[in-house]
């Protein structure tokens, strides 16, 4: 039950204070209504990880979280396409030598976890997938794996604070500065089969080169803490995701006289066939007091775990919603807190929690408040957004996240209850946790609350 679920009333728009009304199962209610609020934590996997819209970056993790004590383990991976440079791309053997080809992988700026110098080292593996991505296909975070080589067509092993660095630093590519990413060299036989089919019908367009060459599938295999997180979509060849082929122009006496590229970019914008992607996230809770939480048999728990989607989640219940009045909401609002924890400090908390409501057949709709979809302004509305308070004096974390419309729904529609839930915000797939104070938790002030002000009709 929530502490603090306040009315008011008539030509009142202000909350009236707890020591004016009475306290019915520790929610203070304006008149003889009575609710019971539930506070669970539940597993959502319902995040697309597959989306490209106009104008967003687009980012995808690879890497391990091997030791969150509270949260158990993640792995996270990626897979993507790449298209030819152009259509019919070919090179004249009599003029120009291929020399190598790497993948990239441009740094997005943005790590999970350990960044400290214990992070150590982290080796990175891409393989080419033997099934295809299809651009107009909806990929979720749990969906099954591409069948794939046996063996990596590339792999690199990075010092990940030096990595992490690099965002300031910049990467060194024949002596000039680039954008930092990371380069792993394409193995010989890939090379070979990229490289012995130029000119043929396998690169007439991009969707002949997909049927030949599916997609990659890049993930991190040495055992880490961290989670890295990169840019597939850019404005050159070392801040887009893809391959670059390094080939040289030949005199008549076969000597160098330059160096040249050619890019095989991610590229979702294409005016024919697009490129996909989808990242990859796998949870494992064993033995973690997040999956007693799942196991929990109790109508509400005292502590709450929530992620970024796939993963924990706050799920709210009013069951008696159909008891209150018929009114006009002015105000709904879901104050949140965190229980800090010295693992903050590595496994930061969302900087946003998102509502959706669930309704009676356990399907997620959209809140009213969030309503219309193309408005900036609905979602600035709605907040969720990470703030400091003063409670008793000691400075603790909030999330306020405003909801009028969709209380308002529920009682003009008499639903027999009101479920909402809570997740972080869908950035960066697989990073940010925390915990928060359910309805049960001991110190009543902490505990999660629904700050309502209406006018009786």
């Amino acid at each position: 039950m929530f502490a603090g679920l306040f009315f008011a009333s008539c030509k009142e728009n202000t909350v009236i204070p707890s020591g004016v009304v009475p306290a019915v199962d520790n929610i203070t209610v304006f008149g003889t209504d009575t609710l019971t609020i539930q506070s669970k934590t539940v597993y959502d996997d319902s995040v697309a990880t597959s989306g490209y819209a106009s104008g967003y970056s687009v980012y995808v993790p690879a890497g391990n979280i091997q030791s969150d004590p509270f949260f158990g383990k993640t792995q996270a991976s990626f897979y993507f396409q790449v298209r030819p440079p152009q259509d019919n791309f070919t090179l004249d053997q009599s003029v120009y030598q291929v020399d190598s080809a790497v993948l990239v992988l441009p740094y997005s700026g943005f790590s999970f976890g350990d960044t400290t110098n214990s992070a150590g080292y982290q080796t990175f593996e891409a393989y080419r997938c033997t099934e295809k991505i299809y651009y107009d296909t909806v990929y979720y975070a749990s969906s099954r794996d591409l069948s794939m080589e046996s063996s990596p067509m590339a792999s690199q092993t990075v010092y990940l604070p030096g990595l992490i660095r690099s965002l300031y630093d910049s990467t060194l590519v024949a002596g000039v500065k680039r954008a930092p990413h990371i380069r792993l060299k394409i193995n010989g036989s890939t090379l070979s089969d990229l490289t012995g089919n130029l000119g043929t019908d396998k690169y007439t367009n991009t969707a002949n080169f997909l049927d030949f060459f599916n997609a990659i599938y890049v993930k991190g295999i040495t055992p880490s803490n961290t989670l890295v997180y990169f840019s597939l979509l850019g404005s050159d060849i070392y801040t887009s995701g893809g391959i670059v082929l390094y080939y040289h122009t030949k005199n008549s006496s076969g000597n160098i006289t330059d160096t040249l590229t050619a890019s095989f970019p991610y590229d979702p914008t294409a005016s024919q066939t697009k490129t996909g992607y989808f990242a990859k996230v796998s949870r494992d809770y064993t033995g973690t007091p997040v999956q007693a939480l799942f196991n929990s048999t109790a109508v509400s728990d005292a502590t709450i775990a929530v992620q970024n989607q796939p993963g924990a989640a706050l799920e709210l219940t009013l069951p008696t919603v159909s008891g209150l009045p018929k009114c006009l909401v002015n105000k709904a609002e879901l104050v949140i807190t965190q229980i800090a924890s010295p693992l903050d400090a590595v496994f930061a908390p969302p900087a946003r929690l998102y509502p959706v409501s669930i309704d009676e057949y356990g399907v997620r709709r959209t809140i009213a408040d969030r309503y219309p979809l193309t408005s900036s302004s609905a979602l600035t509305f709605i907040d969720g957004y990470l703030r400091q308070v003063s409670l008793g004096g000691v400075l603790v974390n909030q999330y306020v996240v405003n909801l009028p419309r969709e209380l308002q729904d529920a009682i003009i529609q008499q639903r027999k209850e009101l479920r909402l839930r809570l997740n972080g915000t869908q950035t960066f797939y697989g990073a940010y946790r925390t915990t928060t104070a359910g309805s049960n938790y001991s110190r009543p002030e902490y505990r999660v609350k629904l700050n309502i002000v209406y006018t009786k009709l």
